[in-house]
């Protein structure tokens, strides 16, 4: 009798085992599975520069001001009338990515030739100095609708901006059309003028870029 008592709760002991082995597994697979199925999906395109565009556009309405300049070899005041003046033209694009998380876009970058932006000479080499910095660099982040934060650097300042944009998507690739400005005391760009000489002086940029697989 009590070998066969020994014997049934040895078997029990035995089955217990096993499906508890089981139970274990099951809840294994149903771990590896529900990861399998959570993991984002990450794609990324690159920029397409020779079918993208952008335009530039400056106004500048400035105020009389006061500035020194070399005159007969000493630096005098000279009296400057009020400045007005509108003036565009194409921006050179160099490169740039975007990202896209289950197919929601979650960043993109474009990269902006400086050397482009051609304004009247007010440091010599120009408004941007692009000899020491080249290129200026726009990150878009927050893209909701038509709008998303942005985040443009040039000659080493970065200035967050709210950008305008649209967006349309085929199977391999996603066009941004859209624009932003610049305000050219924000960086700060110009080193002869206070901001209480300006009344404005901003460059709107608008651009249609194109980024594929």
């Amino acid at each position: 009798m009590k070998k066969q008592t020994l014997l049934l709760a040895t078997i029990a002991t035995l089955l217990v085992a096993c499906g508890g082995e089981s139970t274990e597994n099951a809840n294994n697979a149903n771990t590896e599975e529900t990861i399998e199925e959570v993991l984002p999906v990450v794609s990324d395109y690159q920029l397409n520069a020779e079918t993208s565009t952008a335009e530039w556009e400056r106004t500048l309405d400035q105020k009389p001001t006061k500035q020194k300049v070399k005159l007969f070899g000493k630096m005098v005041d000279v009296d400057l009338g009020a400045v007005k003046l509108n003036s565009n033209g194409s921006v050179a694009i160099k490169e740039g990515g975007l990202t896209t998380t289950n197919d929601v876009l979650t960043k993109v970058t474009v990269v902006f030739d400086m050397a482009s932006f051609k304004f009247t000479k007010e440091k010599g080499s120009g408004l941007f100095d692009v000899t020491q910095h080249p290129n200026s660099t726009m990150v878009l982040t927050n893209i909701v609708d038509s709008t998303a934060n942005g985040n443009l650097t040039i000659q080493g300042a970065s200035n967050d901006m709210n950008v305008q944009i649209a967006t349309t998507k085929t199977e391999n690739s996603y066009t941004l059309t859209g624009s932003f400005v610049v305000n050219t005391l924000d960086f700060p760009l110009r080193e002869k003028v206070k901001e209480k000489d300006i009344n404005k002086d901003e460059i709107k940029v608008t651009f249609e870029l194109v980024y594929g697989k």
